[in-house]
């Protein structure tokens, strides 16, 4: 049995791991429906009743024409944040009701996937070299991100975090490159300077803690090569600079600091108090319900790093190579421990950076792990049913989230059916969304749970709040709301 497996192994195709994959992502991104802040972004943003996404907002004009999404950026950079970028592409999507939007986000999430392999193997190289740690960038990016929906589905999420996380890591690839190859990038042309810095300014512009951490990445990689070539080639300090202005157009963005004035100001319900800020107790839950839960959910990435770590032999140039990624990753969870609020989806961008220590620790660990399964039949029984049990999981997540998937999907399909048919009602009152069969206490958060439908994948009770207002603006309603209330104070919320 072992003999057939490793045959129907080797004959594999890469591309067919990545189609399958692929496939699977493109039909969860198809299923998923505009929802949440998707709809917010469908409108110019407006700065009165501090934007478009707070409770008891008044008439919102719909996005026109790509000029209607500049001028909505240029009032969103200035009274809510700084995350230009990734939002012009979400109103652009929003704008065109998603169209074409789950074949665009499968492209990001394919490529994001190559880019990580080729960061843990420090060269661009087939999958086909290293099937098997392809394989496990594939599962450490489906199975070790704790919010994948958020982050990888629901388009303004993916946007702000997948999306930037290629940005980052394609940055990043030429330093990682530069770094494990002394002849890489000797001679670039001078439009790459210009290339470089546009990459830079677009991964420095990007998502907060992904941005310094890259920028910590970059000042790693120019270090050790300013060490060993005593100067670094212009498109280098071009990347550099571009990623430090991005990072300081992000950070020092005006909005963010008029977020939490309107945030005090409207919903003060929702902000830690600024008495509570650097307290014991603002650490203490933000060690309890985001870092904790990050790092338990990724734990399985750190068994090569641990392996690799015991070996006896290590060369100094991978082992530094491994260990600045696998820092990377912590100090996303670090920085998050800083931050009034420290919610799991955040955590993306470790888990990604620590994917890639996790590769390039099991590539340097695969002849010892060859060796091992060569000369003993207890470890190949033994990998045998690991790997058995592992794709049963694998197969029964993706069919469970496809379930839940296509059952949300079709609700709301049923949802704006009646809608239409009582759209010159006072008031609409529709069923509150559910997970069928309860499958997210099985499931958890490899698919939807109620904790998104409270906080995003559904409409609210009260009409004015935000997201049922803002379906009611977008689908020219009088009101809607759903039937019931749900318990926010049981998953992490309060009901203002």
């Amino acid at each position: 049995m072992i003999s057939g497996i490793e045959k129907i192994w080797n004959k594999l195709p890469w591309q067919a791991i990545l189609l399958i994959f692929g496939l699977i992502f493109f039909w969860r991104s198809q299923l998923m429906p505009m929802s949440g802040d998707d709809y917010a972004y469908a409108f110019i943003w407006n700065s009165e009743h501090g934007g478009n996404l707070l409770d008891d907002i008044g008439p919102r004009q719909r996005l026109e024409s790509l000029g209607d999404i500049v001028i909505s950026q240029w009032n969103h950079y200035f009274s809510w944040g700084g995350r230009t970028f990734s939002m012009l592409i979400i109103q652009f999507f929003a704008w065109q009701e998603k169209a074409g939007f789950a074949l665009c986000n499968t492209l990001v999430y394919l490529l994001l996937m190559l880019v990580l392999y080729w960061l843990a193997m420090g060269k661009i190289i087939s999958p086909a070299k290293a099937k098997g740690c392809f394989l496990w960038v594939i599962i450490g990016l489906n199975f070790g991100v704790l919010d994948y929906i958020t982050t990888m589905i629901w388009m303004t999420g993916t946007c702000v975090y997948m999306w930037t996380g290629l940005w980052e890591c394609g940055l990043l690839l030429p330093y990682a490159l530069a770094y494990r190859n002394r002849e890489f990038g000797r001679n670039w042309p001078k439009w790459a300077w210009l290339l470089m810095a546009l990459l830079g300014l677009l991964a420095g512009w990007s998502q907060e803690g992904g941005s310094l951490v890259t920028i910590t990445l970059l000042g790693m990689a120019s270090i050790a090569i300013r060490h060993r070539e005593g100067k670094l080639s212009p498109w280098m300090l071009a990347g550099v600079g571009g990623a430090v202005i991005g990072c300081m157009l992000l950070i020092l963005a005006p909005g963010s600091i008029m977020r939490e004035e309107y945030m005090l100001e409207y919903e003060a319900d929702y902000v830690l108090p600024a008495q509570q800020l650097f307290t014991p107790a603002m650490f203490y839950r933000n060690f309890t319900e985001g870092f904790l839960p990050v790092i338990l959910w990724e734990a399985f990435l750190f068994l090569p790093l641990l392996l690799y770590f015991m070996q006896r032999e290590k060369k100094r140039g991978d082992k530094s190579y491994i260990i600045a990624f696998l820092l990377a990753g912590l100090e996303i969870l670090v920085l998050m421990m800083f931050s009034p609020e420290f919610k799991v989806h955040t955590g993306f961008h470790s888990t990604m950076f620590l994917t890639i220590a996790s590769v390039a620790a099991l590539k340097e660990c695969v002849p010892y792990l060859r060796d091992v399964l060569q000369n003993s039949l207890l470890w190949r029984r033994l990998a045998l049913g690991t790997g058995i049990i592992a794709f049963v999981y694998v197969v029964l997540s993706f069919v469970g989230a496809l379930y839940v998937e296509n059952s949300y999907a079709q609700q709301w399909q049923d949802r704006k059916v009646y809608v239409n048919e009582h759209r010159q009602d006072d008031e609409i009152v529709v069923s509150a969304l559910y997970i069928p069969d309860n499958l997210d206490e099985w499931l958890g958060p490899r698919s939807l749970t109620i904790y998104h439908l409270i906080y995003g994948a559904d409409l609210e009770y009260k009409p004015t709040d935000n997201r049922s207002n803002i379906f009611a603006q977008y689908y020219g309603l009088k009101s809607i709301r759903i039937d019931r209330e749900f318990d926010w104070e049981k998953y992490g919320g309060t009901d203002n």
